[in-house]
């Protein structure tokens, strides 16, 4: 393991920081938009923040004290995947409320991460070297495809075209990151590398859904209906989830 600096190991909860910021607004949204046991997107934002803060410890105390919980850092990916999981599920969710009439939907996530976990433990029952990182990277990359395609597309129909940009600019921080996920060694800095690049896609991932959430909060209720004949609750439309 390479020795890392005390700069490039507190650096590490930038991101960190940032990316919790970023998904405390879309849980919240995901809440008031009426989404049934929405709940479970705040359990998705607390796995992606716990995520983090175990990588960012992890190298924290490697860097204080030269011991390496190799178990910590490993804990990235399969908290990381089932919080994307569950946040996307509710963004799609609250986008469609007037479909959903109970939290069955839930199913298609869950369904999604136990696969995913089944599989990897599979891979790893076979011998095969890191063989769970695979299955659990594919659903938290996916995850975050989706989750980001979402808040775009609802960043774009409000006509919000910057934010939506920074939405874009968080997923190809993303598709930059892969590659170097799946290094077995990080020099120093591809390390610097790694984090610029993850710090970049959490600050325009925490502005946009800051941005977004701020402005959708001040929208008010329409005194017309849609002209689907649905008139959106009021919750619904200061979460700017539902449409």
């Amino acid at each position: 393991m390479e020795d890392f600096t005390l700069g490039l190991a507190l650096y590490d909860f930038v991101p960190v920081v940032l990316t919790g910021i970023a998904v405390l607004y879309i849980a919240r949204a995901i809440k008031m938009s009426g989404v049934p046991s929405a709940s479970f997107a705040g359990l998705g934002a607390v796995l992606v923040f716990t995520a983090g803060l175990s990588k960012a410890a992890w190298k924290l105390i490697a860097t204080l004290t030269n011991q390496d919980i190799a178990w910590l850092a490993t804990l990235l990916f399969p908290l990381m995947a089932p919080g994307f999981a569950l946040l996307a599920a509710g963004v799609w969710a609250g986008q469609r409320q007037r479909a959903l009439r109970t939290a069955l939907f839930w199913i298609v996530p869950f369904a999604a991460i136990a696969l995913a976990f089944t599989f990897a433990i599979y891979r790893m029952s076979q011998g095969v070297e890191r063989g769970w990182f695979m299955p659990i990277m594919a659903l938290a990359s996916l995850s975050n495809i989706v989750l980001t395609v979402l808040l775009f597309r609802m960043a774009w129909k409000r006509g919000s075209r910057a934010i939506a940009i920074l939405f874009t600019i968080n997923l190809a921080m993303v598709f930059a990151l892969i590659p170097i996920a799946q290094m077995d060694s990080h020099s120093i800095a591809i390390h610097w590398l790694e984090q610029t690049l993850t710090a970049v896609g959490a600050a325009a991932f925490a502005f946009a859904a800051f941005k977004l959430s701020r402005g959708i909060t001040v929208a008010s209720v329409p005194s017309d209906p849609e002209p689907s004949g649905f008139a959106p609750t009021r919750a619904a439309i200061a979460s700017g989830i539902a449409s």
